[in-house]
């Protein structure tokens, strides 16, 4: 992790750039949730299967914890393959007119927007060197 603070002021620049732009504000929770979540998953679900919410004591040699990492910290397959089975279903939806044109193409935004900030997370974890949780 490289760290909570550059990855929540990542996450909150970002967000405030995708509103200044389109003004609607869930895009920019998208590209918000989409820098925390890689990290939030991780740690939080640890915390939660450990009953600790303290993230200095967790217990990292934990299979739970590994499986985790692997699945949060790989930049090319899970993540794109994930937005991609989310769209699939989306284009499932819109094929069978669940989900109108103009529902759809907001729905491709907040995807759009959700791996971008899937991506930078990614990117930061890959170029910041880790030194702790918090920096």
């Amino acid at each position: 992790m490289g760290g909570v603070l550059h990855h929540v002021f990542a996450a909150v620049l970002s967000a405030l750039i995708v509103h200044m732009i389109h003004f609607k504000w869930e895009y920019s929770s998208s590209i918000f949730v989409g820098n925390i979540i890689p990290d939030g998953l991780k740690f939080g679900l640890t915390a939660l299967k450990q009953g600790n919410l303290n993230i200095f004591q967790l217990d990292f040699s934990d299979k739970f914890y590994v499986f985790w990492e692997n699945v949060t910290h790989t930049q090319t397959s899970n993540w794109l393959v994930l937005g991609l089975f989310v769209f699939g279903i989306a284009t499932f939806l819109f094929h069978y007119h669940v989900i109108r044109k103009k529902t759809m193409e907001e729905y491709d935004l907040l995807y759009v927007f959700f791996l971008m900030g899937v991506f930078t997370h990614l990117v930061m974890d890959a170029f910041i060197q880790e030194q702790g949780p918090w920096f």
